[in-house]
């Protein structure tokens, strides 16, 4: 298991969604690595329950990737457009079962040459993914590690891993006679190694690939997993939060501590970005579901004195729904760590700086509190993906990480940090993903200021001394356990407001809207 800060803050992407919009780029990215010329024909085998793909601009988003444009390029909306004028075919066709219950996807590209290259993977929530196969090869892949594979008509095995630096842990599958061996590299290794081995009998192709997620990545031992460790290593070494963080950063990916720090400074001035935008220009999301003008309306309220809880939470509120409108309206934003959540720390750190006179540098040091909540959560195996494991997993981290980073910009001890974060989870357990359609605008961009309110909450009460009876470990526990729990229906089905005459309606306006971003179907 691996994850970075930067999968917890960020990532920094072209709405709507991290899973379905971010992550899906990066998977078309990875795939497109595969390539060995031109492409003439892609096709996309959705699961089945990534029918309402167009919704989140799924297909535009892998084609993207394939093409070589990254999540954050404000190119990728345009995805469709340069395929098509680069007289490439694009169809669409859906899994069979045996499925697994995940954001899973097949990419099928056929090259000038007749070559077809084919990648399976699954964007794993928060813009992350796993590559799972590889020309229907079987895989286990780092998606932050440089990779060697070599396609071979025998088992090569023994002879590759003599042309390998010590301890260099070979994988490998084998189909109808066929193998693809496959190994992680350092990622300054001397490539001629790759001649050498196409040397070799039997073998039909070599590739290097660089990192699919650009974080770094090196062996190591993670310096914490857990809240209690987090708790333990301040008492033990004096040590704050952010710096715990970053140097666990550090110790995963090999950057240096000014890279890292200022990675996550970037990351701030666009959420500062997002929200100054969205709070000053018209904006028109993709349904018209939402307004686009929510974030200033909610100023006016509180300009007009019709607000009833305070200046503070008010603004917060307005930076929360400015952000995600421009989430959703194919806008550049930072998820933190859900596209679907992605306002929430944002309307909460920016406001505390105007309010508090906070520098930046101490922004930055609360998003690294922010992260390091989520790398515990990580290693509890909770999942950031509303579709696998409900809002709970969406908004619900996204309000417990920034009550975490809350109580840090208020002085709060490590240890009340980390009670922030917990009773600010506690209280929405069991939030399901109930989005209408396939988009993320209702109940998403609303919802997000019910994550701001409840990060509030959490941080008020671990400030005043109060503690979780609970302990913050345990509660994410219980996040895994009612994760699992959840029924699909309840984890972006029909259920929910889903089931409402408005959904219905909202669904036949994304149809139509819809159908003419679709891709042709074809028998998989």
């Amino acid at each position: 298991m691996d994850i970075s800060v930067f999968e917890v803050i960020g990532p920094v992407m072209v709405g709507p969604s991290s899973s379905g919009t971010a992550g899906m780029a990066r998977l078309g990215w990875a795939a497109g690595r595969f390539l060995d010329g031109p492409v003439k024909a892609i096709n996309l085998a959705f699961h089945p329950r990534l029918q309402d793909y167009a919704g989140l601009r799924s297909h535009i988003a892998l084609i993207g990737g394939v093409l070589g444009i990254r999540e954050y390029d404000p190119e990728l909306k345009n995805a469709l457009e340069i395929a098509k004028q680069r007289g490439i075919k694009l169809t669409a066709s859906k899994l069979k079962p045996p499925l697994p219950d995940a954001l899973v996807v097949t990419i099928s590209m056929e090259q000038e040459s007749g070559v077809v290259r084919r990648v399976s993977g699954i964007s794993v929530g928060g813009g992350s993914i796993s590559i799972t196969a590889i020309d229907d090869f079987q895989v286990d892949l780092i998606s932050t590690e440089k990779y060697l594979f070599v396609w071979a008509d025998a088992d090569l095995s023994e002879q590759i891993l003599k042309m390998m630096p010590q301890g260099t842990t070979l994988k490998k599958d084998c189909k109808n006679g066929k193998y693809l061996l496959y190994m992680g590299v350092p990622t300054t290794m001397d490539e001629t190694v790759g001649e050498k081995i196409q040397a070799l009998s039997g073998v039909t192709k070599v590739l290097f690939t660089e990192p699919f997620l650009g974080f770094g990545y090196q062996p190591y031992e993670p310096l914490f997993r857990s809240f209690e460790d987090l708790m333990r290593l301040s008492d033990e070494t004096g040590k704050d939060i952010p710096e715990l963080a970053i140097e666990y950063e550090m110790a995963r990916s090999g950057r240096s501590r000014q890279e890292i720090w200022d990675e996550m400074k970037q990351s701030l001035e666009y959420m500062c970005e997002s929200v100054n935008t969205g709070l000053t220009q018209d904006l028109h999301t993709l349904f018209g579901f939402g307004t686009g003008r929510d974030g200033k309306k909610m100023l006016q309220a509180l300009a007009e004195g019709k607000t009833l809880s305070g200046s503070t939470m008010s603004r917060a509120f307005a930076k929360a729904l400015a952000t995600m409108e421009m989430d959703c309206s194919m806008n550049r934003i930072v998820a933190a760590p859900t596209g679907g959540s992605a306002g929430i720390v944002p309307g909460c750190i920016l406001t505390i700086q105007e309010d508090k006179g906070c520098s930046d540098d101490d922004l930055v040091n609360a998003l690294f509190v922010a992260a390091a909540a989520g790398v515990c959560m990580y290693y509890h195996n909770a999942n950031f993906s509303g579709m696998r494991g409900g809002c709970q997993g969406e908004i619900g981290v996204s309000s417990a990480i920034a009550a975490a980073a809350l109580a840090y910009l208020g002085g709060g001890s490590t240890r009340a940090i980390c009670h922030a974060m917990a009773l600010s989870m506690k209280n929405l357990l069991g939030l399901i993903c109930d989005r209408i359609g396939g988009s993320s605008e209702i109940p998403c961009i609303r919802r997000n200021c019910v994550g701001v309110a409840n990060a509030f909450a959490g941080c008020d009460m671990a400030l005043a001394g109060i503690e979780s009876y609970v302990s913050p470990d345990e509660v994410i526990t219980a996040l895994c356990n009612t994760q699992k729990l959840l029924p699909a229906a309840l984890r972006g089905g029909y259920g929910g407001l889903g089931c409402t005459v408005e959904a219905k309606l909202a669904r036949e306006i994304e149809a139509k809207i819809n159908k003419s971003l679709r891709l042709p179907e074809v028998e998989n």
